[in-house]
């Protein structure tokens, strides 16, 4: 696969919402899910998740997928250089946990996923991106 697809996305967001429904106490958020260039594919705001998460959400995933890592690791960065989100000139870039890149089997990014509305964020979205591919 070189890029996520409608229906790679939609049984993505379904898993997401097993995995939380399984392990997580069926807390309400939401998830986004990008190709490889950003574009937002799919979203999905299950009910009573923070209204926050409407454009946090799919930011995450952008980000996740233009940087081509996690929007934690993207956070550290900022962090350990002292870096000013907003050099990156990008309005949609976003440093909160939660965005995971998706690779394929050549390791090349074809994707990303984004998690917003619980603190274990980036934990669900790194375990989604990497089911991603056999979904």
């Amino acid at each position: 696969m070189d890029n996520i697809t409608l229906t790679t996305a939609k049984k993505m967001a379904d898993y997401a919402a097993e995995l939380v429904a399984q392990e997580y106490g069926r807390k309400p958020f939401s998830v986004a899910v990008c190709d490889k260039d950003g574009f937002l594919v799919l979203f999905h705001k299950l009910e009573g998740a923070n209204l926050l998460t409407i454009n946090l959400t799919p930011n995450k995933a952008y980000t996740a997928a233009r940087m081509g890592v996690s929007t934690a690791d993207f956070l550290q960065r900022l962090q350990r250089e002292n870096l000013n989100i907003s050099y990156f000139s990008d309005e949609k870039f976003v440093g909160l946990p939660g965005g995971v890149p998706i690779v394929n089997d050549r390791q090349q990014v074809i994707g990303a996923v984004g998690i917003g509305g619980m603190k274990e964020d980036g934990e669900i979205a790194a375990k989604v991106a990497a089911a991603a591919p056999t979904l």
